[in-house]
């Protein structure tokens, strides 16, 4: 439930990446390093619950929170080279791998997602379970 929170803080720092690469307004690099602070505070919470809930699930689930440690562990470095001084300390890195935190969450959002199942399939099933088939 938590982990979409991160994932937009981390799209909308590329987008503030994106704006300081076109026009070099130092706001949008200060926006950027504040929304990936949020987004590594949050993240952190999101994925030390997630890894608390799996407790031997399934394969695919443990795929989605590895990439999404590499996309937490991708973003500190991001949020290091947001801290420096400058347009070049942010420019060539930051951009990149901010599209790559964001590529990364988009696949293993796909990868780790869940199929719910339907209120009328769960009434079927619990139905089909009281008569004993």
């Amino acid at each position: 439930m938590l982990i979409p929170f991160p994932a937009e803080l981390f799209a909308a720092a590329l987008l503030t990446d994106i704006f300081y690469w076109r026009s070099a307004d130092p706001l949008w690099t200060t926006m950027s390093s504040w929304l990936l602070l949020a987004g590594l505070v949050v993240g952190a919470v999101a994925v030390l619950a997630e890894l608390i809930g799996l407790r031997g699930d399934r394969r695919p689930a443990w795929i989605a929170v590895g990439g999404r440690w590499l996309a937490f562990l991708l973003s500190v470095a991001n949020f290091v080279f947001h801290v420096r001084d400058g347009y070049s300390a942010v420019v060539p890195a930051g951009p990149l791998l901010s599209a790559a935190v964001v590529l990364i969450l988009l696949s293993t959002g796909w990868v780790g997602r869940r199929p719910a199942r339907s209120p009328l399939a769960a009434a079927q099933g619990a139905a089909t379970d009281r008569k004993g088939t």
